[in-house]
């Protein structure tokens, strides 16, 4: 049997998996800083004084997030609308306060998430299905992504992982990799690479995600208006109704053992 990224495994129930399973490697003493895991904290996104929501997330590239999560979620339409950013440690984890005019920061108030977006749940706490949906809109026809920049986004999946963490990487048309987003939740890896990409000013040609692909990922590309966007297992089947009706071309990787097209932007 073969594992996500293509390396051999033995088949369940087989002899050699019973002997490995005979006994427990006991970790329980170990310190937390030598566990492999990767770290999980609170993070608020403040716009002024304004609190709008707290996600749970690797805490690096908190301001790739931060911006990423505001242009994703709506309430800022670009990176210039942004003033000033300022991370700040809260008793449990983190809060990072975008310094925005007064009409965002009222725009955020109005559409605030009412309850926690866990690391698993990028749409968590929406209080309309309008601001699950917002920001869809059908993208201009593109050409597909060449198979050798799906094949350069596989092997930097392989070579950039880490245990425990979901990987978002942002490709240039020849397949160059120019963005990088890594954290416990795969929204919030896709926000970072949105963030990034926004404070460059330029965006990818193409996103490649280790994970699954759910509604959020489809719609947060689409509002960044990245032209494709492909996945390692399959996606739901309103991701993919959402994507055709979007002209986002969307491709499953099946774990980098084929190239499936499931919905196609070139026309």
């Amino acid at each position: 049997m073969t594992s996500p990224l293509g390396t051999e495994s033995s088949p369940s129930g087989h002899a050699s998996d019973r002997e490995s399973l005979a006994s427990y490697d006991d970790a329980s003493p170990l310190s937390l800083d030598t566990l492999p895991g990767p770290q999980e904290s609170p993070v608020s996104i403040v716009f002024n004084d304004t609190a709008y929501a707290t996600v749970l997330a690797t805490p690096d590239q908190l301001e790739a997030l931060a911006v990423g999560f505001a242009f994703s979620e709506g309430v800022i339409d670009r990176y210039a609308d942004v003033g000033a950013i300022a991370v700040e440690t809260s008793r449990h984890g983190f809060r990072v306060r975008l310094q925005v005019a007064e009409r965002i920061a009222r725009r955020a108030g109005s559409q605030a998430r009412a309850t926690l977006s866990t690391s698993g749940c990028g749409a968590c706490g929406v209080q309309e299905e309008s601001q699950l949906l917002f920001g869809l809109t059908r993208l201009p026809v593109a050409a597909l992504p060449p198979v050798e920049s799906l094949g350069s986004g596989l092997e930097a999946l392989r070579t950039e992982s880490s245990p425990g963490v979901h990987l978002a990487l942002g490709l240039s048309e020849p397949g160059r990799i120019v963005t990088v987003g890594r954290d416990i939740g795969r929204h919030n890896a896709l926000d970072k690479v949105i963030g990034e990409s926004l404070m460059a000013g330029l965006m990818p040609a193409l996103v490649m995600t280790s994970s699954r692909c759910s509604l959020e990922l489809v719609q947060k590309s689409v509002r960044a208006r990245i032209p494709a966007l492909a996945t390692l297992s399959y996606p739901s089947r309103l991701a993919v109704e959402v994507a055709r009706t979007c002209n986002l071309t969307l491709i499953n990787c099946h774990r980098g053992r084929r190239l499936e097209l499931l919905s196609r932007g070139d026309g």
